[in-house]
């Protein structure tokens, strides 16, 4: 019998991960079939779209469950030595029988393979508009030549919470909505909070923050004057902030279907300050379909650390949460 040591691997220069790390006994491919998927593929002319669903055997299954991940250029599971790491957060013992679970392989990627350098062709496509019609193209391809879902459930964490948001205004067919580990506001903001925050935890001076800030601005601008895939900051390139700078609340603001945002009071990639928007905006549009839960103690991958150096993953829970919560909405 393998052991499975599971861990959050921690953000990568400015780029929102949610990514476990599981030590197995040797490195090698990771098969769809080997941890419960059929492979598909959808042709585009601009695009090749790789998808991979699992159907649970147990019972006849009626609702899709699409998982939407961040922003992290890889296959879904990274071959390592020991293998292997994955995206693919959610335990599958805890999404309800009824439900087919969809993920879909980043553009260029596919199941498994390296954690290889990442290609001009990804850079030149990963665009807000760009993700969510590919999301799109899958819900589209399993209703014509799958199944027709009952409910179709989307979680969006961290960069997939920007594209989630906005499927949700484009695809009517989608009945719920997870939103996890993302504010509401411009995502370039959560750098100009960050260094606010340092100011009153004494780190940096008021002069500091000034010059900081300032710098900052400057580097925004360039994003906006130029939005190109060959120019990079901070591990991502122009385009992609040009693009993904686009406020997710225009969005939600927009649908009406229940909406479940999950956020870490701790989470280090994303003040949570900028989530505390959604909620107050939805109260001031009179919308009621908005279910907002912010966890104490909990960074970007809802992990608490203690004081004493344990890490607690709390996925799981806000998983069963989050069913039920879709069970009774």
């Amino acid at each position: 019998m393998i052991r499975i040591i599971c861990q959050i691997m921690k953000k990568k220069a400015g780029v929102g991960i949610l990514l476990l790390l599981c030590n197995l006994s040797s490195m090698g491919q990771v098969k769809p079939e080997e941890k419960g998927f059929e492979a598909y593929q959808i042709e585009l002319s601009n695009d090749t779209i790789d998808f991979f669903i699992n159907k649970p055997k147990s019972t006849p299954y009626a609702d899709l469950f699409i998982h939407i991940e961040g922003s992290y250029p890889a296959p879904i599971w990274i071959e390592t030595d020991p293998c292997c790491a994955t995206y693919d957060i959610f335990d599958r013992n805890l999404i309800p029988s009824n439900y087919a679970y969809v993920i879909i392989a980043k553009h260029t990627y596919n199941f498994s393979g390296k954690n290889k350098e990442v290609s001009e062709n990804f850079w030149k496509k990963q665009t807000l508009d760009f993700r969510v019609n590919r999301v799109n193209e899958v819900i589209n391809y399993v209703k014509k030549n799958i199944f027709k879902p009952r409910k179709i459930v989307a979680v969006g964490t961290s960069q997939g919470c920007d594209v989630v948001a906005k499927l949700g205004t484009i695809n009517k067919d989608i009945t719920h909505i997870g939103f996890w580990g993302s504010g509401g506001i411009n995502q370039l903001t959560d750098f100009l909070i960050k260094v606010r925050k340092e100011v009153y935890q004494g780190k940096i001076s008021e002069d500091q923050s000034v010059v900081i800030i300032d710098s900052l601005l400057n580097q925004f601008e360039s994003f906006y004057n130029d939005p190109t895939p060959n120019k990079f900051w901070d591990s991502n390139s122009y385009l992609s902030y040009a693009s993904f700078s686009e406020p997710p609340l225009e969005s939600l603001l927009k649908i009406d279907i229940p909406i479940f945002v999950a956020i870490g009071t701790a989470d280090q990639n994303v003040p949570v300050e900028s989530a505390y928007a959604i909620p107050v905006e939805f109260m001031r549009n009179h919308k009621t379909n908005l279910t907002f839960r912010h966890y104490p103690n909990l960074d970007h991958s809802f992990i608490e650390k203690k004081s004493n150096g344990e890490e607690i993953d709390h996925t799981d829970k806000i998983s069963v949460e989050f069913f039920n919560w879709v069970d009774e909405n």
